[in-house]
């Protein structure tokens, strides 16, 4: 709880927890990284996730960075959506293969 530049967030709606972000500030300079935001899956698809974004652009904006990065694993298009209508935009994307499909290494089906 006391890890400098860093906020931890819970969130709440109508006085009960929802979810909860972890933001790291200075990640680089100016830039604000979120390593978390969770909106609890029972609170989902109600506008909780723009709001928490809107939330850690302010808390972004209060210690004086200018810019508010997220890492987004894929296929949670669900994420990936909510940054985009939100007006973030990809900046690296990183791709794997699984070398031990069909047990052998290289084998592709």
């Amino acid at each position: 709880m006391a890890t400098s530049d860093t906020s931890l967030l819970v969130l709440r709606a109508e006085g009960e927890p929802i979810g909860s972000g972890w933001l790291r500030h200075g990640h680089l300079p100016g830039v604000t990284y979120g390593y978390s935001l969770v909106v609890h899956p029972e609170f989902r698809g109600r506008g909780h996730g723009r709001s928490a974004m809107a939330v850690g652009e302010q808390v972004t904006r209060a210690v004086g960075d200018q810019v508010l990065m997220f890492n987004v694993f894929g296929g949670n298009e669900v994420a990936m959506s909510l940054y985009t209508a939100a007006g973030y935009r990809v900046l690296e994307e990183v791709r794997s293969l699984d070398l031990t499909q069909d047990g052998a290494p290289g084998r592709r089906s």
